[in-house]
């Protein structure tokens, strides 16, 4: 079965509701950006409920030896605390890091990572247009939400992604983590779970900041952080961040 990273593409080009106020509406052209906060282009109808069953990881998978529960409470747990503002003097966008109840990682660690992956000199605020500052309590403009399969395919499925106990997407103001992805990456980085934690986040919010979809641009180079690369690498090497080293973007053409 091919995996898509982001949830599975999504038909009709629709968008979901509970977009940030002010958005854009649907995209209609493969070098448009979809709407910030609108569903990642990733999902198609969801066709049924997902199977619920457990995942043996071995201890040097992840470090976290025992079964991945499939399934959870629905409920979480707000990391405490905040963050400075990282990026440059554009506007700032607040965000909130929560963890499933029961899923037995402590939610200041998950925070603690997330703030890491968006304070990077190669990520999003690279462009000086927009900054991230963590907060634990009032409102946010987005939230980074590591939860189990049967809770992310449960919310992204309520705004028509099928993630299939799988992946990851970004409906509304949440960017869903699956938990197995989180503890287990990919084939391309089953050697680097770290760097694969960075490339769902920054996928992810990509999409969330209006960013869609991008292909490979050559054989050797870089994949886009955009792309899917759960699918195939299709000549390009693996890569993480949106921005490389010098501060130029790492891109490839749009996919519709």
């Amino acid at each position: 079965m091919l995996l898509l990273a982001g949830g599975l593409a999504l038909k009709g080009g629709t968008s979901a509701p509970g977009r940030p106020a002010g958005a854009a509406g649907p995209v209609t052209t493969v070098e448009a950006r979809p709407p910030a906060g609108a569903p990642s282009p990733a999902g198609r109808p969801v066709p049924g409920t997902a199977a619920q069953e457990e995942e043996e990881v071995r201890p040097e998978d992840s470090g976290t030896p025992g079964p991945i529960p499939s399934s959870g409470p629905g409920t979480f747990v707000t990391a405490q605390g905040g963050g400075d503002r990282v990026g440059g003097s554009g506007r700032t966008l607040t965000y909130a890091v929560q963890v499933e109840d029961g899923i037995g990682l402590p939610a200041g660690d998950v925070a603690a990572e997330v703030e890491r992956i968006l304070a990077d000199d190669r990520g999003w605020t690279a462009d000086g247009e927009v900054g991230f500052r963590r907060v634990s309590g009032g409102a946010s403009d987005f939230r980074v939400r590591l939860a189990t399969a049967g809770t992310v395919d449960d919310i992204c499925g309520r705004y028509g992604l099928d993630t299939g106990g799988e992946v990851n997407c970004n409906v509304g103001q949440d960017v869903m983590v699956n938990l197995k992805r989180w503890l287990l990456a990919t084939q391309y980085y089953a050697d680097d779970v770290t760097s694969y934690r960075a490339l769902i986040v920054n996928h992810e919010v990509g999409h969330f900041l209006g960013h869609g979809h991008e292909g490979c641009p050559g054989p050797g180079r870089p994949a886009p952080v955009m792309m899917q690369q759960i699918k195939g690498l299709h000549g390009c090497t693996t890569n993480v961040w949106p921005y490389d080293e010098a501060g130029r973007p790492v891109t490839g053409p749009g996919v519709g």
